[in-house]
């Protein structure tokens, strides 16, 4: 593509495209989430579980790259509408899951949205734990299952 189609089609150039990609990226994460939790039927452990293989199983969004770089770099309209599509993406399924395993008396959560994003970044760390000790897609799932079940259980004997 020349650089006149690319300005033509993306006036403001590199940064409207950046904004174009996360936002289709924030948007394909938010629809496989939902869809994971769906299908996981109406158990709150399975939903949880599904979100965690969700984010073993796909490229992880470093939200804390994006907000401490990414977000100062750009132009602040740009900058507040993605982070307003992550935390709608990402927070929104999986706050659901836990605003009804509330309800249902299954766990006792005093903020929904702060417990769905503080999941998001435990099961985002997975991406983190070198190859070597993670060495296959499988592993990575038993991983991010395991670190769910942390949260689901705590570390306390009971």
């Amino acid at each position: 593509m020349r650089h006149a189609s690319l300005y033509y089609y993306a006036p403001d150039g590199k940064e409207q495209l950046y904004v174009e990609v996360m936002d289709r990226s924030f948007k394909q994460h938010g629809e496989g989430l939902t869809v994971a939790i769906i299908e996981a039927g109406d158990d709150f452990r399975a939903q949880i579980h599904a979100v965690a293989h969700w984010f073993a199983t796909h490229p992880p969004i470093d939200l804390g790259r994006i907000v401490r770089s990414d977000m100062p770099a750009i132009n602040p309209k740009y900058a507040d509408k993605l982070v307003e599509l992550s935390i709608e993406a990402l927070r929104v399924p999986i706050s659901a899951v836990i605003k009804n395993g509330v309800k249902k008396g299954i766990i006792d959560v005093t903020d929904a949205d702060f417990a769905a994003m503080g999941l998001v970044g435990l099961l985002q760390s997975v991406h983190n734990i070198p190859q070597q000790f993670l060495p296959t897609r499988e592993a990575q799932v038993q991983a991010t299952t395991a670190a769910a079940d942390m949260l689901l259980y705590g570390w306390f004997k009971r």
